[in-house]
């Protein structure tokens, strides 16, 4: 082991040579690059850009023989995924069943750059050929951001007339942005792990890797809410002529706002706008409480139509209404309230961003 003195270079540098055996062995000229790997134990490594081309792949070995449920295997693939491996290794001691197989394949063509490489029948080799450093983690989120908006936006849209094609439209959305969303935990798992990885990405701050984390996270509920809530759009289709425009009209009201509070949040968190991210919160608590207001209507509404009584704009049918619908209603306006609810979560993940730093509303004392 060879030792160096480190040396000041200006009023704040610390710099050390080269031994000059190592630079003409890896060819290293002047004005060429280098790059600093930052290990466990606070270990760096120096390496060339030809070095960190040939750096060999991750590969993990997942034991299939422990994983018999088919399910349980797609989460131990998707979890093996998410933490940035290069390859993924299936084995068993027998052979892989039929069930297996089938569920790895469709794993596979859920997650973004992952195929069956080699295939034996007691092995299977699968690759990830997708480089997620070259993806911004700012693009993704907002790549999520405007995917799971989309599928709350054709929802809305699709309420006043019981649009079935742009309701499934938002349902079929939910695959994009589930792919999305484990392309974004993936680059991140690796930021985490990766120091240089992470300064690829202009990660300088680990807490940015949880920030980023909750909100892809929060994201993926929104598109989680908005694809249920389409799928009642679709379930009401049969019910449509019993529920009157008013009641339309109001789950449409309560839905936009939900809708705009959302873009108030994410936009927050952002453009670190404590205050907006302030104003989303408070839009949050109106929104919560239309909603008890409104559910509390369209219970009373429905009680006192199958009484016969003539007193509601809400349901328009002689006949009483069946609970099936009510219920269904029911999601769809707390469907509205649990989005705003998440974008309350991430405008709080917003404020909780900006005070990390100094500024001139809050600073550390040192």
């Amino acid at each position: 082991m060879e030792s160096r003195k480190v040396q000041r270079v200006g009023s704040s540098s610390l710099a050390v040579s080269l031994p000059n055996e190592w630079v003409k062995e890896v060819g290293l000229k002047k004005g060429h690059l280098v790059f600093f790997k930052e290990d466990e134990g606070n270990i760096l490594k120096i390496m060339t850009t030809g070095q960190i081309e040939k750096q060999p792949d991750s590969t993990v070995e997942l034991n299939g023989d422990f994983c018999k449920d088919p399910k349980m295997l797609g989460r131990a693939l998707m979890g093996i995924y998410s933490l940035g491996y290069d390859s993924i290794k299936i084995i068993s001691a027998n052979r892989l069943s039929n069930e297996q197989v089938n569920k790895i394949r469709k794993v596979t063509r859920e997650l973004m750059g992952m195929g069956i490489m080699e295939e034996t029948p007691n092995t299977l080799l699968i690759q990830c050929s997708i480089d997620t450093t070259k993806f911004p983690i700012n693009t993704l989120l907002r790549r999520l951001f405007i995917i799971s908006s989309t599928m709350h936006r054709e929802m809305i849209d699709s309420l006043p007339n019981f649009d079935l094609e742009l309701a499934s439209e938002a349902i079929r959305r939910d695959k994009e942005a589930y792919t999305m969303f484990w392309v974004i935990v993936r680059l991140l798992n690796s930021c985490q792990r990766d120091k240089g990885i992470a300064n690829q990405m202009d990660i300088d701050n680990p807490s940015l890797i949880i920030w980023y984390r909750l909100i892809a996270q929060y994201l993926r509920l929104v598109a989680d809410w908005a694809h249920q809530t389409a799928e009642k759009v679709v379930a009401l289709n049969k019910s449509k002529e019993m529920i009157g425009e008013e009641l339309i009209q109001k789950i449409i009201e309560i839905n936009e706002r939900s809708y705009g509070m959302c873009h108030e949040a994410i936009n927050s968190f952002f453009s670190m706008d404590i205050q907006l991210a302030n104003k989303a919160m408070e839009t949050y608590h109106e929104i919560s409480q239309t909603e008890e207001m409104l559910q509390e209507r369209v219970c009373s509404s429905a009680y006192l139509h199958g009484k016969n009584f003539s007193v509601s704009k809400y349901f328009k049918s002689k006949r009483p209404i069946e609970a099936c619908a009510v219920a269904q209603i029911s999601f769809l306006i707390w469907g509205a309230r649990r989005i705003a609810e998440i974008g309350s979560e991430i405008a709080e993940t917003a404020i909780h961003r900006v005070l990390c730093k100094d500024t001139k509303m809050c600073k550390a004392l040192r």
